[in-house]
């Protein structure tokens, strides 16, 4: 029971991390913050499945990684819409992907941070969100000139993953 609250603190100390520092009030935010959006229109198809990147955002502002247990300087959010068109549910994990850049590869997306919380799609069905993925090493918003996503899904049963590869993204 005692290995519960702690567990419990330390989600809670992580939260409040979050909600500070989205609200501004974290006094270690930096000043120098610079985003942009890119509009992008990437559709793949594999194995009945549709993936569709809208939009990549770059971001120059900390945020809070709850794997490195600290700030990190920057981050690229991914717009992401995954659509089912087989006859079997399909289960898939772009929040556990990889996020590479020229400067660094990021396995995983912020889950207390991103949007994109299901994985099991039924049949004609869609689900959509958005990644966070922190990054290390951003000195600047240009610093990010394309990137490249991957992670795997399942098709009903099987135990193959298929693998989604975005190949480079070029952000201009």
């Amino acid at each position: 029971m005692l290995g519960f609250f702690i567990a419990f603190k330390s989600l809670n100390d992580v939260s409040n991390s979050v909600i500070n520092y989205s609200s501004g009030t974290n006094s270690s935010e930096s000043s120098q913050t610079e985003s942009k959006v890119y509009d992008v229109n990437l559709k793949q198809t594999e194995n009945q499945i549709e993936s569709k990147i809208t939009k990549i955002k770059v971001e120059k502002k900390e945020v809070y990684s709850t794997l490195d247990g600290k700030d990190l300087p920057g981050s690229v959010t991914v717009s992401l819409e995954i659509k089912n068109n087989g006859e079997k549910t399909i289960t898939t994990y772009p929040n556990q992907g990889e996020l590479t850049t020229a400067k660094e590869t990021v396995n995983g997306g912020e889950t207390l941070l991103s949007t994109f919380d299901d994985s099991k799609i039924e049949k004609g069905k869609s689900i959509s969100g958005e990644i966070v993925f922190p990054l290390n090493k951003i000195e600047k918003v240009s610093d990010i000139k394309w990137v490249e996503l991957s992670w795997l899904s399942y098709v009903g049963e099987e135990t193959t993953p298929i693998t989604f590869d975005t190949g480079k993204i070029n952000l201009k």
